[in-house]
C-alpha cells in the first residue's frame, strides 16, 4: 500500500496517513490517532519507538468556511535498505 493513495485510489486523508504509519510501525490501527488526541492535552505523548508532539492550531478559510486544524509532529525510527534512520512527519488534523 502506498501512502500517496488510499486502498481504492481515493485521496488519502491525514487520518488515513496515520493508519498507514500505524501499519508501517507495527501498531494496531488508530494508535497514532489516539496518541495525537492525547497529545493535545499533555503536549507530548510517547510510546516505544514513537513520539508525538502537539504544535498548536492553524486556521484557514476554505471557500466560505473557516477550518481549524491541529498540528502534530511525529518522530520515529525506520529501517530502509538495512539502515535505521530518524524520521519526522508533520500531520494536520481537523479539530
Amino acid at each position: 500500500m502506498s501512502y500517496r493513495s488510499g486502498m481504492r485510489g481515493e485521496r488519502l486523508t491525514s487520518k488515513g496517513y496515520l493508519e498507514y504509519l500505524d501499519q508501517r510501525l507495527g501498531f494496531s490501527r488508530g494508535t497514532l490517532y489516539d496518541l495525537c488526541l492525547a497529545a493535545i492535552k499533555s503536549k507530548i505523548e510517547t510510546r516505544p519507538g514513537v513520539r508525538v508532539t502537539y504544535r498548536g492550531e492553524a486556521e484557514h478559510q476554505l471557500r466560505f468556511v473557516r477550518v481549524r486544524k491541529a498540528i502534530f509532529l511525529i518522530e520515529f525510527k525506520m529501517t530502509k535498505a538495512g539502515k535505521q534512520t530518524d524520521r519526522v512527519v508533520q500531520v494536520h488534523l481537523e479539530v
